[in-house]
């Protein structure tokens, strides 16, 4: 990318001084090319660019074919899965940690008041809706 630091001096001192210039300079306009450096698409940035999008056409593919991808991206979503379980697991081994040290909400009085009320409503973990 080109730097415009140069760029903006010479317009502040142009117009500053637009004596400067002779009738032999032409003013020439830079090309403002974008540029994306290659080492974005590679490495650990890649999983998250890529895993969306299939990488052969789906016309042209056969049942193996489609099942073979399905697979890839079922074990690739068990594997985020496995990930965020592990860090749910980690912050709720944590959590009575906190409670016997006194730190975090749970040694609120209303707050306990309020779980033994009675009204609270549990739901299902695994996240699928129920109707």
């Amino acid at each position: 990318m080109p730097i415009a630091f140069p760029t903006l001096i010479c317009s502040i001192v142009l117009s500053q001084h637009p004596d400067i210039c002779t009738n032999s300079d032409v003013p020439v306009s830079r090309p403002s090319a974008l540029t994306m450096d290659f080492r974005l698409l590679e490495g650990k940035h890649v999983a998250d660019i890529a895993a969306a999008s299939a990488k052969t056409p789906a016309v042209g593919m056969t049942n193996q074919q489609m099942i073979a991808n399905l697979k890839e991206v079922s074990k690739m979503l068990g594997e985020k899965k496995e990930l965020v379980d592990g860090v749910i697991q980690a912050l709720e081994f944590a959590q009575p940690q906190a409670n016997e040290d006194g730190v975090g909400p749970s040694h609120d009085a209303s707050h306990d008041d309020d779980l033994a009320g009675g009204d609270t409503e549990e739901m299902d973990s695994d996240g699928s809706p129920s109707i």
